[in-house]
């Protein structure tokens, strides 16, 4: 990693430079970006990523293959089961193995739990920064009620250790179904709550309506490819 990084400054009346991380509030891999802004107008960010190229493809080599996969999983916190399947996956791969089908739906359902959970996260952050602290506090309460649920019904909260090679190292109980299926539906009530809030609330509103909004000659200056791209291409 370079040890000086020139940032280009940004001059003139009224431009602030605001630094974020490269140390973040939440699990997300770490980055460090600088904004340089006049009021709500972005004048230039420049990113500086590689805070994560700490030597983990060494450290692969130095473990068992079959304990690859806790590894896999703490590379990035939000991203444990989506991580670890994919060193499984690669394993059985090459090993010929079949996967047994509850495991396969065991997987999947980790997977959403990950999601959702990220979601919510990142539905609250919008709101602080829009803000609006009572959409952070409701949603970081949401996000908190299911980390417990999965902890109850799967054994982790961000199920770091829950794939392994050949499936998962719980299962799941009808009592753990139950509850899990009893905290979503209590979540989506409160997420259509706190959407019509957030849509009706007249300050989050004139942040919100606009920004983010990529045009398709935008998307293809940038080269996006992925969801973002994709979503580009269909305005």
């Amino acid at each position: 990693m370079i040890d000086h990084y020139s940032f280009v400054p940004v001059e003139g009346d009224g431009v602030h430079e605001i630094p974020v991380g490269p140390v973040h509030a939440g699990i997300i891999e770490p980055g460090h970006f600088r904004f340089s802004v006049v009021g709500e107008k972005v004048l230039r960010l420049e990113e500086r990523l590689g805070y994560v190229h700490k030597g983990i493809e060494r450290r692969f080599g130095e473990l068992p293959m079959l304990s690859g996969h806790r590894l896999a999983a703490r590379v990035s916190g939000d991203s444990a089961v989506s991580f670890s399947w994919a060193y499984c996956q690669a394993m059985e791969g090459m090993a010929g193995a079949n996967l047994p089908a509850r495991a396969a739906w065991l997987r999947a359902l980790a997977l959403e739990l990950e999601r959702l959970a990220n979601h919510l996260g990142d539905l609250g952050a919008i709101g602080n920064d829009a803000g609006f602290a009572f959409g952070l506090a409701q949603f970081s309460r949401l996000k908190e009620e299911l980390l417990r649920a999965s902890e109850r019904a799967l054994g982790q909260r961000y199920l770091m250790d829950f794939v392994v090679p050949g499936g998962t190292r719980t299962d799941l109980s009808s009592a753990g179904a139950r509850g899990l299926l009893e905290c979503i539906e209590s979540i989506e009530a409160e997420v259509d709550t706190l959407r019509t809030i957030y849509d009706e609330h007249a300050g989050v509103r004139d942040r919100f309506v606009g920004a983010g909004v990529v045009t398709p000659a935008l998307a293809a200056k940038l080269g996006l490819t992925g969801l973002a791209g994709v979503r580009a291409a269909r305005l």
